[in-house]
């Protein structure tokens, strides 16, 4: 087998028999990044495909700065970017009235575009090319999952080729499930995905711009906040462009698939029917899911496998690549330190909190798109209105504020148990300034810290012995003086915007300890021996590929 490339071309009759340590079903954005994250860390992975070839269709188009953050350190989001749009803009309007706009650009000093705007089978071409540099890594296209068995040190996995021929067994010590919504290892895992869907029906329509619109340029998505008719606009990149609209009482997709279906609709938008090239049209409902566990003894769901949330707020695949970010690090630390697999139940009490608070999220924008009646849209235009006029509450409204904070769940997470700090900088991700060293060289942080365990902290906390011991790093801070004197220590790196120092003065401490995906396990006035002991044993000294453990990290 060979790594796939962006036709997908990969033999189906290498698959049988493969041993490996861990198998992905599904190669959609989630599958596709978590492949690049094993592959990273040296990981023996299979990853199987139903489809030979890249879903033309756009069904995702925005991600965010966690997810980013991800590609970035992957060294494909420079790739990406070629093809993104990221100066965006939201609106929502009612009739000619625009009552509230909002910047996606910030990202909390995260160090990368707040929100990116692309073409998914784009998105998903670099992410599959990206698998291409880990000879560790094969792919399997036209491949389904019909079988799964489990057993205290292995899971295989029964694959049948999707256009017929003899079923092949696989077996790995774990699998992830990135097979989407319909996930078939999460039934032949027995786990249910309750949840409801919106009764309400929606209409999509994709179609190629009649201009081009260029990746610098701002982006204006609007949310069409009529009772009349709601909807969303929304140009794209590569000269994309999409527009959804409800499907109201007495209409019907068909109807509205019709030429003089689609010709009104687009008119609606004072789009002509003639001067644009209508590529897909679908109908559609809403799904609010989450899996009744996201972990069967050597099997995870990540992604729509485990979540599925409304699309109002564009989580879908940015949530996934969180999911798959927060495991591969600690599968890889059960494979490869001495970490016990206690360490992998902390995925889903880390993750389901955060998907949680955005699928709220994404139903109080969708809440306040579709408000039905005339009178209650006029009052809530006219109180967004006045509300973006207070100070301090417009900006926060106006800008990130509303969305809620990437935070891990630390409860059943693998942080500190050290006794909690009102302040605590636990399960928050560490900010990524850029830092210079002695050679005045900027960097950005995740470059110097690479896909490990590190100390980051000011001279007054140098790193515990027992943890330099255990092979984790220590990044040495200078006062952002030290620049302006010309005496930055070799070794050690200043950021001269105090963006982390700051944040370490918040949490009152003088240093971090920051985990593989770059959230803060304990700052360093509360862990205790136990707490050092337990990173000790899940430290992996060194990612089996070097040269592309920090690959694009810039």
């Amino acid at each position: 087998m060979s790594a796939c490339s962006s036709d997908d071309d990969s033999s189906s009759s290498a698959a049988g028999g493969r041993n490996v340590d861990v198998i992905i079903v599904g190669l959609g954005p989630t599958g596709a990044t978590a492949a690049n994250l094993l592959g990273q860390r040296g990981v023996s992975t299979l990853v199987v495909e139903r489809d030979d070839n890249i879903y033309p269709r756009q069904r995702a188009i925005a991600s965010d700065e966690d997810a980013h953050r991800v590609w970035q350190n992957l060294g494909l989001f420079d790739e990406m970017s070629e093809t993104m749009s990221s100066d965006i803009r939201v609106h929502f309007k009612h009739g000619n009235r625009t009552f509230m706009s909002m910047q996606g650009n910030d990202s909390r000093d995260q160090g990368v575009p707040g929100t990116a705007f692309y073409h998914q089978p784009e998105l998903e071409r670099v992410l599959r090319q990206g698998i291409g540099r880990f000879p560790m890594v094969d792919t399997v296209v036209g491949m389904e999952a019909v079988g799964l068995n489990q057993n205290a040190d292995s899971v295989t996995v029964t694959l049948r080729p999707v256009d017929g021929g003899p079923e092949q067994k696989v077996t790995g010590r774990y699998v992830i499930a990135c097979d989407g919504g319909s996930s078939s290892i999460r039934k032949l895992s027995g786990i249910g995905l309750p949840g409801r869907h919106i009764e309400e029906q929606w209409f999509d329509i994709q179609l190629r711009a009649w201009y081009d619109l260029p990746t610098d340029a701002p982006l204006d998505f609007t949310f069409i906040s009529d009772p009349k008719r709601p909807g969303v606009d929304c140009p794209c990149p590569m000269g994309y462009h999409r527009v959804e609209y409800r499907v109201n009482k007495g209409e019907s997709v068909e109807q509205l698939q019709s030429e003089a279906g689609l010709r009104g609709l687009l008119a609606e938008r004072g789009i002509d029917y003639d001067q644009v090239e209508i590529f897909r049209s679908w109908g559609y409902t809403f799904h609010i899911r989450q899996a009744e566990r996201w972990r069967d003894r050597r099997v995870f769901l990540a992604g729509d496998a485990a979540h599925i949330m409304p699309p109002f707020a564009g989580q879908g695949v940015s949530s996934g690549v969180r999911d798959v970010a927060n495991l591969v690090w600690k599968i890889d630390a059960v494979l490869n330190a001495h970490a016990g697999e206690d360490l992998l139940d902390s995925y889903e009490p880390e993750r389901r909190p955060n998907v949680e608070k955005l699928t709220k999220f994404s139903l109080a924008i969708g809440g306040t798109v579709m408000l039905g009646s005339r009178i209650a849209s006029h009052l809530r235009d006219a109180v967004f209105i006045a509300a973006a006029r207070v100070p301090l509450l417009g900006g926060w409204m106006t800008g990130i504020g509303p969305k809620p904070l990437y935070r891990l769940g630390t409860s059943g997470g693998f942080f500190a148990r050290g006794g909690s700090r009102r302040r605590s900088l636990r399960g928050e991700f560490i900010k990524q300034p850029w830092v210079s060293g002695a050679d005045h060289t900027p960097v950005r942080l995740d470059t110097v810290l690479d896909n490990r365990w590190a100390w980051v902290g000011f001279r007054e906390s140098p790193i515990p012995a027992a943890l330099a011991a255990a092979g984790v790093a220590e990044i040495r801070l200078d006062r952002a003086s030290a620049i302006a004197d010309h005496n930055v220590a070799a070794g050690h790196h200043v950021d001269t915007e105090r963006i982390l120092e700051r944040q370490l003065r918040r949490g009152r401490v003088h240093a971090v300890l920051v985990r593989p995906d770059r959230f803060i396990y304990a700052g360093d006035r509360e862990m205790t021996r136990s707490d050092i002991e337990r990173v000790a044993a899940a430290v992996v000294t060194g990612p089996a590929d070097a040269q592309l453990s920090n690959a694009g990290s810039r």
